[in-house]
């Protein structure tokens, strides 16, 4: 199990603008299920419910820190230090499993995390394709599942871009590509630099402006696609 944790962590060694020797670890999760068959589920994201469980109880024994956002900028700030083995609990792309699965434990372990939302699928019937199944309403959070989950004070919504995880056109081949990274090809030319920037920047305020709306608060953290 420590080997399947470990292989998680994203270490953020001295970020810009904190002090020295200032660290947190990230650990990135997606959806989260009852059974998942190992190697052989079609989602490779995808984490069991019991694993989580051990992983949380592997951070408590191991004397690691589950630390929150404003832990985290209050530290850039300079206001206090972040405790030794801090770690950042991260959950994407807003599936059900975060309020059904995740919160329970958050709310048992006192372990705060982040949640960043896809919010094109949010309260829509979106039809994504993930780990070979097409994916609808009912996978994803609503927003009063979302005003509930930040009024549990465990819980920092963040963006995960409105709808920069579809594919678009990326050659003349017709080949699609994601589109937070693509330059997008129209059938006769691409798009400029400034395009891709100010269809990228028209993506993320309209995260930021459905957060804003529908939470009352604006995010404090985008999770790049």
């Amino acid at each position: 199990m420590r080997a399947a944790l470990l292989a998680l962590v994203v270490l953020l060694s001295s970020p810009p603008g904190f002090a020295q020797g200032e660290r947190f670890d990230v650990l990135a999760y997606h959806d989260v299920r009852d059974r998942v068959a190992g190697n052989y589920d079609p989602d490779q994201y995808a984490i069991a419910t019991a694993n989580l469980i051990d992983h949380f109880t592997w951070l408590r024994l191991n004397g690691f820190t589950p630390v929150s956002i404003d832990d985290i900028l209050a530290a850039q700030r300079g206001e206090r230090r972040l405790p030794d083995k801090a770690v950042l609990l991260t959950f994407d792309d807003g599936r059900r499993s975060f309020y059904t699965r995740v919160l329970p434990l958050l709310k048992l372990f006192h372990y705060p995390a982040v949640a960043n939302i896809v919010t094109s699928w949010i309260d829509s019937d979106p039809h994504v394709v993930d780990g070979g199944r097409t994916l609808t309403h009912d996978d994803f959070l609503t927003w009063e599942q979302v005003r509930e989950l930040q009024a549990s004070g465990l819980v920092e919504i963040g963006s995960h871009t409105h709808a920069l995880h579809q594919g678009i056109r990326g050659n003349p081949q017709g080949n699609e590509e994601p589109a937070a990274v693509t330059l997008a090809f129209n059938g006769t030319n691409y798009e400029s630099d400034a395009e891709y920037r100010t269809r990228v920047a028209a993506d993320l305020a309209q995260s930021v402006a459905l957060i804003t709306e529908h939470t009352g608060r604006a995010p404090h953290v985008i999770a790049w696609p």
